[in-house]
């Protein structure tokens, strides 16, 4: 059984608030009513501060960890099972928020990971999913600049010499390729209207705050630029679903 990850378990309260923050700002859903998946969840950090917010969550790993237990102890509404993306045994059209941070370049095959979320959500649910950009010049998982935009076995061999200390496991993609995996859902990207809301705020800080001169739809058409996404991925209802097939 694992203890914390290589990638480290601080400020998972921060990260729970954002995810909440995020939902608030651009949906109407109650989440006090409404069941919650983490997918990915690691040793279960998020899924515990976001237990308090939630009729009831539930982590997903394909590996076991120390902290579930004190965790769900905390927590009576908190359950966390050990089971892979591939065989993922909850059932369709059951949970009304999926969590998918930072994981879709982890697993082998992304658009299994997206069919689930699709599978498992309820007409009208929504998936947080949020994850690196490979556009960005700095591999956000090792800070090297550009590390990820060469072959795979040389930056791996470069690593061992001159940082044998960092794990690069991901495999980050594009805006596009995104866009295209999530053929089903109604994608909203939230990036723009998250950094509107960061820079209006009266703590922001000063390099937070020229955004608030540039119009949501500029930050829009640069969101392929960002280092990381933040999209929001609707589940159609029958009647939108029939619609978008038609």
């Amino acid at each position: 059984m694992n203890s914390d990850p290589h990638w480290g378990a601080t400020d998972r309260d921060q990260k729970a608030r954002n995810i909440l923050d995020c939902l608030q700002l651009l949906t109407d859903l109650e989440p006090k009513t409404m069941s919650c998946v983490d997918i990915g969840c690691g040793s279960g950090g998020i899924s515990f501060h976001l237990a308090p917010y939630f009729q009831e969550v539930c982590g997903v790993d394909p590996e076991p960890w120390q902290r579930w237990q004190e965790y769900m102890a905390e927590a009576p509404n908190l359950s966390f099972r050990e089971e892979s993306i591939e065989s993922l045994s909850l059932a369709g059209d059951s949970v009304d928020i999926v969590i998918c941070n930072q994981v879709y370049e982890h697993v082998p095959c992304p658009e299994t990971l997206i069919a689930q979320v699709f599978r498992i959500l309820k007409p009208g649910g929504v998936c947080y999913f949020a994850g690196p950009n490979l556009l960005y010049p700095i591999e956000p998982h090792v800070y090297w600049p550009f590390i990820h935009w060469i072959p795979r076995r040389l930056a791996l061999a470069i690593l061992r010499v001159f940082a044998p200390h960092k794990v690069l496991d991901a495999h980050s993609t594009t805006y596009w390729r995104l866009n295209r995996w999530f053929r089903g859902f109604t994608v909203v990207d939230a990036v723009p209207q998250l950094v509107k809301h960061r820079a209006a705020s009266s703590r922001a800080k000063f390099y937070w705050r020229p955004f608030r001169l540039v119009p949501i739809t500029v930050l829009g058409w640069l969101g392929f630029l960002s280092p990381g996404f933040v999209f929001l991925l609707f589940k159609p209802t029958g009647a939108e679903a029939f619609d978008k097939a038609s």
